[in-house]
């Protein structure tokens, strides 16, 4: 009897920590320290104003993904991930499409269909714009400006303990 409550505590104990791994298994509300220790390719995001507004204090410059290279931020709000975004310039429209495509097949196998889209249905168009809920991550896919296509992985970070 005790080792199958001991069976059942550590099922639910894994459970919750992996309903909060965002990407690559990396935690929301991890720490700079935290996500270098998981990702060690992950660099101090260089001088750039834009990117330390936003948040982003890591990256890993290239991340091969479907075939194509994105950048990869770890974006940090008072010291703990809020989301990673990846990044890929696909060169064209046409290939954006693509990839968002194949992105789309991916993780609709992984994360099941889509939550909501504003471009469900609309194979043709240029427009990609995909959200997926799982457990408590959300994954958005989307293609910006015709040749960009993003892809954020963002979660609610869990009630820290001692801190106000």
């Amino acid at each position: 009897m005790k080792n199958i409550l001991m069976g059942a505590l550590w099922l639910l104990l894994s459970a919750g920590a992996s309903a909060q791994a965002l990407w690559q298994g990396v935690p929301v509300g991890a720490t700079p320290a935290e996500v270098r220790a998981l990702v060690p390719e992950a660099q101090v995001t260089p001088i750039d104003p834009l990117s330390q507004r936003d948040g982003a204090l890591l990256e890993i410059p290239a991340f091969e993904l479907t075939g194509a290279r994105f950048k990869v931020s770890f974006v940090f709000k008072a010291g703990q991930l809020q989301r990673i975004t990846l990044l890929a310039d696909a060169g064209s429209a046409d290939g954006a499409r693509a990839l968002g495509q194949r992105l789309t097949t991916s993780l609709r196998s992984r994360y099941g269909l889509e939550m909501s889209t504003k471009s469900r249905g609309a194979t043709s168009s240029l427009t990609i714009d995909r959200q997926w809920s799982f457990r408590r991550t959300s994954v958005h896919l989307q293609v910006v400006d015709e040749t960009f296509v993003r892809l954020d992985y963002s979660g609610q970070v869990p009630p820290g303990t001692g801190r106000l």
